[in-house]
Formats: structure tokens, C-alpha cells, sequence
């Protein structure tokens, strides 16, 4: 079994090293951010009064939470204490970070509209996987909207990039089903199976207005569910 990712030492170097990774497939790393956050804008269908992002890293996708969602109060938690600092050094005051405890579990508990999860799972041991969905559908509040964002282990070219890459060493990529299944059994309603999206290169950049008309295929890079808590 591959040893645990400490993301405590790749936090001052996370962003420099994923636009490396990535350099093939976009043309920089704000564009894999903001793409995911105009999806949860554009299919939310309604205004949340906030949103947490739930393993947010760095932050890289809160400044644009911030863009889209101006009167949304922002917040992110993660487990690394480092990556949590460098979030709060990049992004604007107003965000609120907190650590993922129990503690914080309880204090925040049914309390969010919006949860957002994106390319975290992966990195949970599939034993511990369940118990951190149904945190997560604690930390929501009944009616709320809960987005999961994860890599597509059938696109070939994904699996190369996640094979190279060194925070990724312990990856274990979850095939659509199983993160449906996970969702469901925690006790969302899923309001579809999975929806794939990430498509096209930046070099085919001028064919990204057509990836929401492509959703159905397997063949995007990330694929996302979207559900809500009954």
C-alpha cells in the first residue's frame, strides 16, 4: 500500500508543480478551477447564502467561488494545517477556513447550503471513504446541494497524468458508480449518475462551449454528480 501524501510539505509548491503536470492539457491552472465553479453556478438553480469547499487544499478554487458567488459567504477546510495557512495568505479576508475535526464537525454541523468536493476522494483509502461521506452530509443542512468533482479512471490520459504525479502516489481513482454509491448510501439523492466534462486541451480550447452538450460521454478527463440532501 502506498504511503499517505503529506500535503503539509507540498503546499508552497502545489500550484507551480500541477501547471507542470498539467502544462499538456491547459493552458494554466486557474482554468481547471474556474471551470468546475462556473458548473456550480450555472446548475445550482438557486442562491446559497453560503458554501463550503470541503478538502480545499491551497485554495486554489475559492478565489473564484469569490468571483461567482459574491454575496455567498465563502468557506474551506481541509486537514493540512499548512495547505490551510497558504490558503488564507492568497485569498481574500472575507473566506473562512477551518480544519477538518471533529470538533469543527460538530460546530458546523447542518450548517451548509453548498458543499463542494473536488479531486479529494481519491486520496481517501477506500475503508474511510463512507465515514468522511457522511461527515460531509452532517456539515449539510437539509435541502442543500452537494457537488463531487472526481478524476475519470477511464480517460487514459488522466490516469498518465495522476501515474506521474507526486502528490498522487497514493491515489486510488473511483469509477463513477462507486461514487454514486457512496453519495446515495450516505443519504443524498443524486439527481444523475455522473456527468463527464473536461474534454478538450487548450490547444482545442475554441470547442469548450461544447463539452455540456458531450456530459454522457466517458471519455472527459473529471466527471461530477450533483445530489441534494433530503
Amino acid at each position: 500500500m502506498a504511503e499517505k501524501v503529506d500535503f503539509d510539505k507540498h503546499a508552497e509548491s502545489y500550484e507551480k508543480q500541477m501547471a507542470e503536470d498539467l502544462k499538456f492539457f491547459i493552458e494554466e491552472t486557474g482554468y481547471l478551477a474556474e471551470y468546475k465553479v462556473k458548473i456550480v453556478k450555472e446548475t445550482i438553480g438557486e442562491k446559497p447564502l453560503n458554501i463550503l469547499e470541503y478538502g480545499c487544499g491551497i485554495g486554489m478554487n475559492i478565489n473564484y467561488f469569490n468571483k461567482h458567488f459574491r454575496d455567498t459567504e465563502i468557506y474551506g477546510c481541509d486537514i493540512s494545517n499548512k495547505s490551510l495557512e497558504v490558503a488564507e495568505e492568497r485569498n481574500h479576508e472575507r473566506v473562512k477556513f477551518f480544519l477538518i475535526t471533529e470538533e469543527n464537525s460538530a460546530k458546523y454541523r447542518e450548517f451548509f447550503d453548498v458543499i463542494f468536493v473536488s479531486c479529494v476522494f481519491h486520496h481517501i483509502h477506500p475503508e474511510h471513504r463512507q465515514n468522511s461521506m457522511r461527515n460531509i452530509y452532517s456539515l449539510m443542512k437539509p435541502g442543500g446541494t452537494f457537488y463531487l468533482f472526481e478524476h475519470n479512471p477511464y480517460n487514459p490520459i488522466t490516469r498518465k497524468i495522476v501515474n506521474e504525479c507526486i502528490w498522487d502516489t497514493d491515489a486510488i481513482l473511483l469509477k463513477p458508480d462507486e461514487s454514486y454509491n457512496l453519495i446515495k448510501d450516505a443519504g443524498f439523492k443524486p439527481e444523475h449518475r455522473r456527468k463527464y466534462t473536461l474534454f478538450f486541451p487548450g490547444f482545442l480550447r475554441f470547442l469548450r462551449k461544447t463539452e455540456k452538450f458531450l456530459s454522457f460521454l466517458p471519455l472527459g478527463g473529471q466527471y461530477y454528480i450533483k445530489a441534494r440532501k433530503i
